[in-house]
């Protein structure tokens, strides 16, 4: 097995301290270096691939890692405000709990990064405000209920379209699928991708959903959608996905399916960690299975 490139090996090889090498590898400016020796160090560090661990850099620059947190909410979209928070607070506890700071990141086109974030964790962001966020900023970024495509970034997302074919069994072929619109296009798109055009219903007006689900069996995507829809389906025509780690407060008559957002938070904060630390895996693309 080959040898761990240590610290030590690239102050041996740089003939300078311990503790310079951690300084430079830091970026401390507070501390006088000359930029012949930076320049010297970064080389050398490079040749040897050596790269500190998130435990070493958080000793050298006396503070914890700060992790930033991008997604947008809607206002068009309730149900899905609810679900990206309950995500999100997922999120925040685990982080917290591994004394990770946590920033949230507006995204608009003034963003400016914070140039302490050392990852980002971007939630349903659509291709444009994607872009504007990896073009701003440098650091590993674990996008969640996207498809990037991209093999500079890791994608995890809920795999919906197998919930959709459980609900084909059960319900037969004559249902419509009703949600929100996700602001991410490709993984909308990636959703409906087996669903009839005229059997999905995106929720652009309540009366327009309301007209259009009137008599018809339905999927919907959202406990908080479906608990607004409720009054206008029977409980026999209607089967939910829910996109909570919470009982969703419907009769037992409602059919549930449920989405294990729980493992999709402990993978995106493992993969997090193996991306700060710089241990790259090499599947990029990971789709969670439902319960």
């Amino acid at each position: 097995m080959e040898k761990k490139v240590t610290v030590r090996d690239v102050a041996r090889e740089a003939g300078v301290s311990v503790a310079t090498v951690s300084y430079i590898m830091n970026n401390r400016t507070d501390m006088k270096i000359s930029e012949e020796t930076r320049k010297k160090v970064l080389q050398i560090a490079n040749l040897l691939n050596y790269r500190p661990s998130q435990a070493a850099k958080s000793l050298a620059t006396g503070r914890n890692s700060m992790i930033g947190l991008a997604y947008r909410l809607n206002p068009d979209t309730p149900s899905r405000n609810l679900d990206l928070i309950n995500f999100a607070s997922l999120l925040i506890e685990r982080l917290n709990r591994l004394k990770l700071d946590v920033l949230f990141l507006p995204v608009s086109d003034t963003l400016v990064i914070n140039r302490n974030i050392d990852g980002i964790i971007a939630i349903d962001l659509s291709h444009k405000d994607f872009a504007l966020l990896s073009n701003n900023c440098f650091v590993p970024i674990i996008s969640v209920d996207m498809l990037i495509n991209d093999s500079l970034f890791y994608q995890i997302y809920s795999d919906i379209p197998v919930l959709i074919k459980r609900a084909h069994e059960r319900l037969g072929n004559d249902f419509a699928v009703v949600l929100e619109p996700y602001e991410n296009e490709a993984y909308l798109e990636y959703i409906t991708q087996n669903i009839p055009a005229e059997d999905i219903i995106l929720t652009s007006s309540f009366d327009e959903t309301v007209s259009k689900i009137k008599g018809r069996k339905v999927l919907i995507i959202g406990t908080c959608l479906a608990l607004m829809l409720r009054s206008y389906i029977s409980d026999s025509d209607m089967t939910v996905i829910s996109c909570s780690e919470y009982e969703p407060p419907l009769p037992e008559s409602v059919y549930v399916y449920q989405n294990d957002i729980t493992k999709k938070a402990n993978l995106t904060i493992n993969i997090l960690l193996n991306a700060l630390d710089r241990k790259f895996e090499v599947k990029h693309d990971h789709k969670i299975a439902p319960l």
